[in-house]
């Protein structure tokens, strides 16, 4: 496989440049050309640059204006080609052999942007000619029926040709008003044939320059009052010629355009709505004047006036051309002479009774209305078109105007229109629409009665409105007068269905449409729809268990995960944002939480991004948490309580226990006068008591043998705790509970009793004798009990 690496450029790309360059050339020779208002390109009588253009017309250009004239070939007699704008499509007029042709030949050719044309098959003239128009093929669209045979080589069509615009409108043989304008246009090439137009080279041109400019807006100005006026920066060196055109919208029957003058002048104003054209080239002595016929000049549509001044000799055109008055000043004509003017107002004089005015200038209160595209030129050899001058830059002074746009409720400010049903316009108070005239000075206005004669039909009610009325209708019947039967009336829909009414023949039920209430179906929505087997407009049963039809409803059991009333909607559990913080993971059957602290999710089926805990805690509410705060701080209170009164009670025992060998209580006891019943537990023995099996405990001691004593071990004589500590030790094993009973009790006594065998304690026997007693084991329990045993046996000794 070869490949390319070099620095040559190849040949087919050579050549694709070569033609860039060479197509680039082609419109360069041909150049760009701008052509102002009243200006033109035009090649003279025997140069038809239009040869070739019957086969193919190609061009690109530009235009500012509404309307006008692009290309006029003129021929013999009436015989003539054009070709222009008219309302934004491309429109051809021409005269062939005595036959007319009038065609639309192109649409969507917008102001202020670029076209690009092609027509091919000009020779026609009819629906087989072919248009394109920036890329767009477009079909004729053909007014007049006819015929012809067009060929610009032909000698009925030579003769002068203009481009852009034309000399003089009494040049033209337009059948029409549709291309008596100028359209204001830039031409970047134009080619007939195979031959390109130079459009450097025209016979003779006016108002061309060659470099196209971006359509400006026109500059306008409202003057608001009856001393609005402008006087403008102007070149204004004595010239023998002028020409001066505005743009002007008024319903004011009088009021100054323009007054070019001091002390000769050019002016024309408003005169009970006809246009008065009058000059004085001397500046003494009366002028001329011209009164137009036409009085309909301030009928509030937008009038185009231009006055040219040759000499001693002005005459007025309107928009296209075509004159509507023409004064000499002398009688004869001069075109040498100048016009020695200071100054030019617009709109209005700085004095209206200033003495430098010309007595002859009867009308000299302001114009009261919208002023547009003002243009100037003053020449003496070589002719000039003139150029628009701006209202706002170009003023030397002004007073009472506005230059954002054409306000035409603001050109009343003098005066006010407040009467009813009154609105000011264009400079007069007038009644607005739905208002007749009661008197018209001063204006009064009334509201026409629009139900009078009442045009409801069919018993409608009718209601008077400004400018309208409103028929309200009967249930059977429609329309602005109720004079249509409703279809839906003969025809209704059933079941809750909206009837709608369609534009047909009446009544039918085809006449109406019935929008079914959920659940139904059918013509006029008389059917039920079974939303178990098929689906209707109120649903069907999906992802559901089972499914129960009813009378205009139907009811789903959804499956899990799924919800709504044909269970169609998976439930989002993450849509109220459970995990917080987390990502909530939404399953057809639940969700659970990848958590910030868990990003692997390693703990499995978190339902909130929450503190892990191991096992869930029990959930106590705050009521039950303040009902058991409330208990501990009861059951407290009960501790202490107890405690204190416990307290309290073992400080009452200790002090009776250690006061009882002092009390009379002891002695009684000694005396065995106190009756029993109060030892030990509390004990109901009265008057039982044997002392006889007290006894017998002391005997049986006495009575161990030595052998048993070892079962019964007693303290060594070095470890035989002091009696006195002994005694306290046993009261405080008292202290510590009271159940214990009485120390010096045996258990036998326990259940000691009112049925106790013993007797009172006063009849204990006292034929016992001592003597038998032996107290030598208490030798055993320590020092302290040795003397006691000691004392006991020498007491027996005595007795």
């Amino acid at each position: 496989m070869c490949s390319y690496s070099g620095s040559t450029t190849p040949s087919y790309r050579l050549m694709l440049l070569l033609l860039v360059f060479l197509v680039a050339s082609l419109h360069q020779t041909t150049g760009e050309k701008f052509i102002d208002k009243n200006g033109y390109l035009k090649w003279n009588l025997g140069s038809n640059v239009l040869v070739g253009a019957e086969t193919r017309l190609e061009f690109t250009f530009r235009y500012c204006n509404n309307k006008g004239v692009l290309i006029y070939q003129q021929g013999e007699g009436r015989n003539f080609f054009a070709l222009g704008v008219n309302d934004q499509r491309l429109y051809i007029e021409a005269s062939i052999d005595g036959l007319a042709v009038e065609m639309y030949v192109g649409e969507d050719v917008l102001r202020n942007q670029t076209h690009d044309v092609t027509i091919t098959n000009l020779r026609t003239l009819n629906a087989n000619t072919g248009v394109i128009i920036d890329g767009i093929a477009y079909t004729p669209e053909v007014l007049t029926d006819v015929v012809v045979d067009l060929d610009f080589s032909r000698s009925i069509l030579v003769g002068e040709t203009q481009i852009g615009g034309y000399e003089s409108i009494d040049q033209l043989r337009l059948n029409t008003q549709r291309l008596k304008a100028y359209p204001i246009v830039c031409i970047d090439f134009m080619r007939a044939g195979q031959t390109d137009i130079d459009l450097n080279n025209p016979s003779s041109q006016l108002g061309v320059t060659d470099k196209c400019v971006v359509c400006l807006p026109p500059s306008l100005v409202t003057l608001t009052k009856t001393t609005s006026y402008l006087e403008m920066k102007v070149d204004n060196n004595p010239r023998s010629n002028t020409i001066i055109s505005i743009n002007f919208r008024t319903k004011a029957t009088d009021g100054l355009l323009f007054y070019f003058g001091g002390p000769a002048y050019l002016a024309l104003y408003l005169e009970g709505g006809a246009l008065v054209l009058r000059l004085n080239t001397r500046g003494s002595g009366a002028d001329t004047k011209y009164k137009t016929t036409r009085t309909t000049f301030n009928d509030g549509e937008m009038q185009e006036v231009s006055v040219t001044r040759t000499g001693n000799m002005a005459t007025l055109v309107d928009g296209a051309g075509n004159i509507i008055a023409r004064v000499t000043f002398g009688g004869s004509q001069n075109s040498a002479q100048a016009l020695n003017a200071e100054r030019l107002y617009v709109g209005g004089f700085p004095d209206a009774n200033s003495a430098d005015l010309a007595d002859d200038i009867e009308v000299r209160q302001s114009f009261r209305g919208c002023l547009e595209e003002l243009r100037f030129a003053s020449y003496s050899a070589v002719e000039e078109a003139p150029t628009q001058i701006n209202f706002e830059n170009q003023n030397e002074a002004s007073r009472d105007v506005d230059f954002s746009a054409c306000l035409e409720s603001a050109s009343c400010q003098s005066y006010s229109c407040t009467g009813e049903g009154q609105q000011c316009s264009l400079g007069v108070c007038e009644c607005i629409r739905g208002y007749g005239v009661l008197s018209q000075d001063p204006l009064e206005c009334y509201n026409i009665d629009d139900c009078s004669p009442n045009p409801c039909q069919n018993g409608a009610v009718c209601t008077d409105k400004i400018a309208d009325y409103n028929c309200t209708c009967t249930d059977r019947y429609k329309g602005k007068n109720c004079s249509v039967i409703r279809n839906c009336y003969d025809f209704p829909c059933l079941n809750g269905a909206e009837c709608i009414e369609l534009d047909t023949p009446t009544p039918s039920a085809t006449g109406r449409n019935c929008s079914c209430a959920p659940g139904y179906k059918g013509v006029d929505c008389g059917q039920d729809c079974d939303e178990c087997s098929e689906q209707c407009n109120s649903g069907m049963c999906v992802n559901s268990i089972s499914c129960e039809n009813s009378i205009g409803d139907f009811v789903c059991e959804c499956k899990e995960g799924y919800e709504g009333k044909d269970c169609s909607s998976e439930i989002d559990w993450c849509k109220d944002n459970p995990c917080g913080t987390g990502i909530c993971n939404n399953f057809l059957t639940g969700y659970n939480c990848t958590c910030p602290d868990d990003p692997s999710g390693a703990v499995p089926n978190r339902q909130s991004c929450g503190p892990l805990r191991v096992v869930n805690p029990i959930q106590i509410s705050p009521a039950a948490l303040v009902a058991i705060l409330v208990c501990l701080v009861i059951l407290l209170i009960l501790v202490i309580v107890f405690v204190a009164f416990r307290r309290q009670y073992q400080q009452k025992k200790k002090k009776a226990l250690y006061g009882y060998g002092n009390g009379p209580d002891f002695e009684e006891s000694r005396e065995n006068i106190m009756k029993y019943e109060e030892e030990g537990y509390g004990e109901e023995d009265q008057d039982a008591y044997d002392v006889n099996l007290i006894k017998s405990v002391g005997d049986t001691l006495k009575q161990r043998k030595p052998e048993d004593r070892s079962k019964y071990p007693t303290l060594p004589l070095g470890e035989a705790a002091d009696v006195g500590d002994f005694i306290h030790g046993r009261l405080g094993d008292a202290e510590k509970d009271t159940n214990d009973g009485a120390i010096d009790e045996m258990m036998p006594f326990g259940d000691e009793g009112q049925g106790s065998l013993a007797g009172s304690l006063s009849s204990l026997n006292s034929s016992s004798s001592d003597g038998d007693q032996n107290y030598d084991y208490l030798h055993d329990w320590g020092p302290r009990f040795s003397k006691l045993a000691d004392m006991f046996n020498d007491g027996e000794s005595d007795d």
